[in-house]
């Protein structure tokens, strides 16, 4: 999707004022994202921009973040994987790939580094192939299958949602439902690590819905003083919540994070290594994240 400058601009210093990243600033004002850095070309203004919002989000997690690099990178991933379904005789949906590719950048920011200005460009794009390859050896595989059924009396209709594919999308949608809410339990928990300052200038801002100025002065605080604790406290949060998520990998430590008060490292025991990561995140997730009503009576809310 393409922004004009203008709009591009607004975005980018919401997003500075909402998480606080002066790099953000620096890009809305078309100035390199950091020292030392130039652009040579109006390519790397544009590849910086998505590295840095990539950066943002892996740091933050900021929702808003990730939409404007969706926006801004969803076109040329579509037209990629459009090019490459062109030389496959497979049926395959190219906006099912795109959404797949995304929702891998989603889940693994961590693995993205923004050493360069093409960093997200390269990494989004190697994502898309991967995902675009898994999708053909499915559609081959079925393939196969169908070759076998000597029953097969008419060629399957792509086109139509197959019951399989059905539960499938509902297998899916239990496990995503599980990862929210104990991502939800997660947040919960290192959010009541926080400072009573940081605790109090995040629920006025995103539960309240009160203003950075307004909240400054209930605070007696300075607007720039109120952005960075919100900064902090996000970064706190999401820190603490992915160290806790890799805890999972690391079953020697869950006994002393049991004996921290971790809740959720509790019922990760037993969980080791790829085998289990293999069957998916089911297992993981369907004995640690407790009942829906749970998270109700926290005052959250479930998809």
């Amino acid at each position: 999707m393409y922004l004009d400058a203008p709009t591009l601009r607004r975005r980018l210093l919401e997003l500075w004022e909402g998480t606080g990243a002066a790099s953000l600033q620096r890009l809305a004002d078309h100035k390199p994202p950091r020292d030392g850095v130039e652009f040579g070309s109006e390519q790397d203004y544009q590849d910086w921009v998505s590295t840095s919002l990539m950066d943002v989000f892996k740091d933050t997690g900021d929702s808003a973040v990730f939409a404007l690099l969706f926006e801004l990178n969803r076109g040329s991933f579509l037209q990629a994987i459009q090019s490459g379904l062109r030389r496959s005789y497979h049926h395959v949906d190219a906006q099912d790939v795109v959404q797949e590719v995304f929702l891998n950048i989603y889940r693994y920011p961590h693995r993205f580094h923004a050493d360069k200005a093409d960093a997200f460009r390269g990494w989004g794009h190697r994502i898309a192939r991967n995902t675009l390859l898994k999708f053909l050896k499915g559609q081959s595989r079925l393939a196969r299958f169908l070759e076998m059924d000597e029953e097969v009396l008419q060629p399957v209709d792509t086109h139509v949602r197959s019951p399989d594919r059905a539960a499938s999308e509902a297998e899916s949608a239990t496990a995503v439902n599980h990862a929210y809410l104990m991502w939800l339990q997660l947040y919960l928990l290192h959010f009541g690590r926080l400072s009573p300052k940081e605790q109090r200038a995040l629920t006025m801002v995103e539960v309240e819905g009160v203003s950075y100025r307004d909240a400054a002065a209930a605070l007696e605080i300075r607007l720039e003083n109120l952005k960075m604790v919100i900064f902090r406290g996000r970064r706190k949060i999401f820190r603490g919540m992915e160290t806790s998520l890799a805890l999972f990998d690391q079953p020697s430590s869950l006994a002393a994070e049991a004996k921290a008060g971790l809740g959720p490292a509790k019922c990760a025991r037993g969980i080791s290594g790829p085998a289990t990561r293999a069957r998916g995140d089911r297992r993981i997730l369907g004995g640690c994240v407790g009942s829906r009503r749970q998270v109700r009576d926290q005052g959250t809310t479930t998809v």
